[in-house]
């Protein structure tokens, strides 16, 4: 494994060739750091198709596949993340699961108790907090006085994820954002949601109160016509809006200037 003393690259296997799967086994096929080796469908016929393209095993079984990495990427369905998770954790491997990383408390504690017995590393694809736009407005939000979060999440629907409902698929990545912008306890979460397309929740909002104060808005789907990824926070002297896609940030701030132009500036757009 790669380490501070090591230049050997990371041996990873990918469990799951769907949609999400396939974009890991790109993602990881082109980082030099890792060494993508080996892969695991209950799909042969994919998992052999995937594998041919990127010249890596297609194993039988997950302890196959475990058995040839030092680390895992759980991209199988959700209500499997706990079953395969703790498979590959208790053959030592460490573990990357995409999120959300559970559809229970109970199987997302399973998973957690089996990488802490094997003592393995555990992540969980929570990828916004790495977004260059969230990573700036991180920095900027420690500075002010939040007020309230609104956040947006929108999508159309194309029937992709049948086992999770909206805020499992979308809104998760928006309340991950939240507790670390916002490291304060909740004391009240209103919701509401609507079934339109699928079996499932498909589009959904939250309201969430802090004990400090701050009010916070969430609204997911995947019934919308247009693809959003939008946060705005209003804080005591400025209004932050923050584009995910296009990674950018806009802030309007109060400014204490005089301009001799009949009126008073009171807004700034930085």
């Amino acid at each position: 494994m790669t380490t501070g003393h090591s230049s050997q690259p990371i041996k990873v296997g990918v469990i799951g060739a769907g949609n999400m799967g396939r974009n890991h086994l790109r993602v990881l096929a082109s980082m030099p750091a890792f060494s993508l080796t080996a892969l695991y469908d209950s799909d042969i016929a994919l998992a052999r198709q995937q594998a041919d393209l990127y010249g890596i095993t297609a194993c039988a079984s997950i302890e196959q596949l475990c058995a040839d990495v030092d680390a895992i990427h759980v991209v199988s369905p959700s209500f499997l993340h706990a079953e395969h998770a703790c498979i590959a954790a208790d053959a030592g491997c460490h573990l990357l699961v995409e999120k959300p990383i559970a559809l229970t408390l109970e199987d997302a504690d399973a998973i957690i108790a089996a990488a802490k017995r094997n003592a393995r590393v555990l992540c969980v694809g929570h990828v916004e907090r790495y977004n260059p736009a969230i990573v700036t407005l991180k920095d900027i939000v420690a500075k002010e006085d939040v007020i309230s979060v609104d956040f947006q999440r929108l999508s159309p629907y194309d029937g992709r994820i049948g086992d999770a409902n909206v805020v499992y698929d979308l809104m998760i990545h928006d309340l991950d954002v939240l507790n670390w912008l916002i490291p304060q306890d909740p004391v009240q979460i209103n919701s509401q949601g609507v079934i339109v397309y699928s079996q499932q929740l498909d589009y959904a909002q939250a309201l969430i109160g802090y004990e400090g104060g701050v009010v916070a808005s969430l609204t997911a789907s995947r019934i919308t016509e247009s693809k959003v990824r939008k946060a705005n926070i209003n804080t005591r002297n400025a209004y932050i809006s923050v584009d995910y896609l296009n990674r950018s940030i806009e802030i309007s701030r109060k400014t204490r200037f005089n301009l001799d132009v009949g009126y008073q500036a009171q807004y700034l757009q930085e």
